[in-house]
């Protein structure tokens, strides 16, 4: 086992592919996993994963180390991921709970519908806002998670979750006055 911290071996492995393949031994089920939870499928999340670190190897000159080498490969798995997902149009959905007995058959069907409005809603959100909000309400980050996460202020952080969540509203509303 390799005893030097992520940086060095940032360092070492812009000439020792050996170095590169440490850091992918190290992190691979990390970024395997944040993978996951964004596409919900394990062979999507494998092809992400693998993405992942080949657009890693391609761009360590670039890494300036300002933030921890997991930050950056969690931003770049979470980016590929949204953006395949959002090209298939099948936005993950946590699943829904189990309805309390007090609610209707018809309030069980109008939350199904709500839900499946929603699913169809969120790819159109620009990625600046959509990313924050599927980290938000999928993945049940902080505020400062997610700043942490995609290297952006807090303020910006709540900004975006709040037009995203705005936009979706407005969008939801439209197709209410479609039907």
């Amino acid at each position: 086992m390799d005893t030097r911290t992520d940086i060095e071996l940032v360092e070492a492995a812009r000439d020792q592919p050996d170095a590169f393949g440490e850091l992918v031994r190290r992190h691979q089920s990390f970024v395997f996993g944040a993978a996951l939870r964004v596409t919900r499928d394990a062979s999507l999340a494998e092809e992400v994963a693998q993405e992942t670190f080949f657009r890693a190897y391609r761009a360590l000159n670039r890494f300036r180390g300002e933030s921890k080498l997991r930050t950056w490969l969690y931003r770049i798995a979470t980016n590929l991921a949204i953006d395949l997902v959002g090209r298939r149009r099948d936005i993950p959905m946590a699943e829904v709970p189990e309805q309390p007995a007090t609610r209707t058959t018809s309030q069980i069907v109008e939350l199904q519908v709500k839900s499946a409005e929603l699913r169809q809603a969120l790819p159109g959100l620009p990625d600046n806002l959509r990313e924050p909000l599927v980290l938000r309400e999928y993945h049940l980050l902080s505020y400062e998670e997610i700043s942490e996460k995609l290297g952006i202020p807090l303020n910006t952080v709540r900004t975006r979750i709040f037009r995203g969540k705005a936009a979706l509203r407005q969008e939801l509303a439209d197709w209410e006055d479609r039907e």
